[in-house]
């Protein structure tokens, strides 16, 4: 899921597994070890896309991994906190840490007179936090065993990919035994009613004292309600199913497999997809529309002129591997070659766009018949964000008109 989120888990498990014994480190050690995996990322520089694709969400996100991690991880801050110099290791981390979020406000905000602000704003508080809590005398290491240490960071480590795999871009948690993508489409990559009262919680106990009980009720309530809306999603995912499919069988369609997903931000309006041997049907429900069906469209599968490219070409095959071969390729012109992911469904910006899938690769096609995906197609460079969400609010709320006229 989004980063935010992962923070947020991050930090809930880690309070929840030593939050008593060393209080706010654990939160702030559970969030750095919840932004572990997705700093694969950071690869992207030096791998091709289509390489960078296959990578995110790879061996960083593998239970595995996650293993090593805790055991390095819990093994080096509980040496660190043994250092009797281990409070110069936090002032120049937090220091590092501060100033390249503040310089980083700064930079994204193109100097405006808001962004200077914040970002001096957060220099400045970050500033004087270093000082409060590493220059008082009162300070004392946190008292935990490097097994305790180990385990913190393990639940915060895993606690990551096992999230993702509930999403529709899914996780090879099983690396390196298997490059299965797990993925069980209930949830999308954000949406904020899982996110939003975890946040509040996970705030309103990071203020009270380690010793205060209300801490672990506050904390534990964040956990509670997000599982609770975790497992709501799993339930309306087999009502989702279940409509799906008697759309299907209204129009008489007998397909070889299907899936359903949630839309971005809400699990309120999902997207399905049914492939048979000829083609995909695919539609839209949402909870408000007027009849309980989706309204399927169709898009045929066989496009000859690149049946052999896509069971030998590399960049095709790990296309496929990773939409799960729901998907669509066609030439756009000339050298120019689209292959959406059909997993994602279609949006538009205005009732008057074509249906437009989600997610969509731009590939180039090379003199020697082979193909290099160019990068991802994010849509229509000058679409109003305003526009797009007011499309995707309307559209929640029921408004199939608008889409299908």
């Amino acid at each position: 899921m989004d980063s935010l989120t992962q923070i947020v888990l991050g930090a809930a498990v880690a309070e929840a597994a030593l939050g008593k014994k060393i209080g706010n480190r654990a939160m702030v050690w559970g969030a750095i070890a919840g932004t572990i995996p997705d700093l694969d990322v950071l690869a992207n520089g030096f791998m091709s896309p289509i390489d960078a694709l296959a990578f995110h969400r790879g061996i960083t996100h593998s239970f595995l991994f996650e293993i090593i991690a805790a055991l390095l991880l819990g093994w080096g801050v509980f040496k660190m906190y043994e250092s009797p110099r281990h409070k110069w290791f936090g002032v120049v981390g937090w220091s590092i840490l501060s100033s390249a979020i503040g310089i980083s406000i700064l930079i994204l905000g193109g100097f405006g007179l808001m962004k200077t602000v914040i970002g001096l704003l957060f220099l400045a508080g970050s500033g004087l936090l270093i000082y409060k809590r590493y220059k008082r005398t009162s300070y004392t290491s946190p008292k935990a065993s490097i097994m305790q240490w180990q385990w913190m960071f393990f639940l915060s480590l895993i606690t990551h990919p096992i999230l993702d795999c509930f999403t529709t871009y899914g996780t090879q948690i099983l690396l390196p035994f298997s490059d299965q993508r797990v993925a069980f489409n209930n949830i999308a990559v954000a949406d904020p009613a899982y996110t939003v009262p975890f946040l509040i919680c996970l705030l309103i106990a990071m203020f009270l004292s380690r010793t205060n009980p209300n801490r672990s009720r506050w904390n534990n309530a964040g956990l509670i309600i997000s599982s609770l809306y975790m497992i709501f999603t799993l339930y309306n995912k087999t009502r989702i199913n279940t409509i799906f499919e008697n759309s299907l069988r209204q129009e008489h369609i007998v397909y070889n497999r299907y899936m359903t997903t949630p839309s971005i931000l809400n699990n309120v309006l999902w997207s399905g997809i049914a492939e048979t041997d000829s083609a995909f049907y695919f539609g839209q429900y949402s909870f408000f529309d007027k009849q309980k069906t989706f309204k399927l469209m169709k898009r045929d599968k066989n496009n000859p002129e690149f049946a052999v490219a896509l069971e030998e070409d590399p960049t095709l095959k790990t296309l496929r591997w990773f939409s799960d071969d729901y998907f669509a390729i066609e030439r756009k012109s000339g050298d120019s070659i689209q292959y959406y992911d059909l997993r994602f469904g279609t949006f538009r910006v205005k009732p008057s766009d074509p249906d437009n899938f989600v997610f969509k690769f731009i590939l180039q096609e090379n003199p020697v018949g082979n193909f290099t995906l160019l990068g991802q197609d994010d849509g229509p460079r000058d679409a109003n964000i305003g526009e797009v969400f007011k499309m995707l609010w309307n559209r929640i709320l029921g408004n199939v008109e608008e889409e299908f006229n």
